[in-house]
């Protein structure tokens, strides 16, 4: 079993590390051309071993967690990551396939999807209840983004509906889902990652910062990027 989380830890780390590197490269190059289809590809299927390897290595916790007794303020942070990449591996899947969907995206609307926006829905709700009623530490930090899952199938389930007032919402749920996508894994890094190897133990109102400031780098972006894209369409 160790060996398993090993494996499943280090494959985490070396994609997350490559998939911080590789998630600008479509983001810069030319869209629809040639490499940003190739890499992006190849984010998007990375992001996806990232996420799926980090609810394998919570699952696999869970019976250290039942057996030790760990109080909940020290598993919270693990409760949220994996909400994180529940939530991550939908968008990132979501983004993908509206590719697909140009021509009408009402032939997403299938059980599939409406299973994933469940889930998304299903997951906000419990990592609400869980800071509500056990009140962790983290209390503040997870109410704060666990909405993300919530609008996140509402974010699906209009789409699959075609309740859309553009024929290019395909390129604006993509772009969206993509730098959610980003900000989800530039979050879990600034958190998990960049304090474990610089060994910075924040304290206090600035251990807040590594959570929300991609955030707050990210969604301006989406924002300022659609209005790009809708001014060049001459839809605004």
């Amino acid at each position: 079993m160790d060996i398993i989380h090993e494996i499943l830890r280090y494959t985490h780390i070396i994609g997350g590390f490559v998939g911080l590197f590789l998630f600008w490269i479509p983001i810069f190059s030319k869209k629809g051309g040639k490499i940003h289809r190739q890499t992006g590809k190849y984010w998007t299927w990375l992001g996806r071993v990232v996420v799926l390897s980090a609810l394998a290595g919570l699952f696999l916790y869970i019976p250290q967690i039942i057996e030790k007794n760990i109080s909940p303020n020290n598993y919270a942070f693990l409760l949220f990551l994996g909400y994180l990449s529940i939530v991550t591996y939908v968008v990132i899947a979501f983004g993908v396939a509206v590719l697909d969907s140009k021509k009408d995206p009402k032939v997403m609307n299938t059980a599939y999807w409406k299973t994933m926006l469940a889930i998304c829905f299903a997951a906000s709700i419990f990592i609400i209840s869980f800071a509500l009623i056990v009140k962790p530490g983290s209390m503040a930090v997870l109410l704060a983004l666990s909405p993300i899952g919530i609008f996140t199938g509402l974010q699906i389930l209009q789409y699959i509906r075609g309740k859309q007032s553009s024929p290019k919402a395909w390129l604006y749920e993509h772009l969206n889902s993509m730098l959610g996508a980003g900000i989800a894994f530039h979050t879990a890094f600034a958190v998990f990652g960049i304090t474990r190897i610089f060994d910075i133990g924040l304290e206090g109102t600035i251990a807040i910062i590594p959570w929300i400031l991609p955030a707050l780098i990210g969604i301006p972006a989406q924002f300022i990027w659609k209005r790009h894209y809708q001014k060049k369409f001459k839809e605004v």
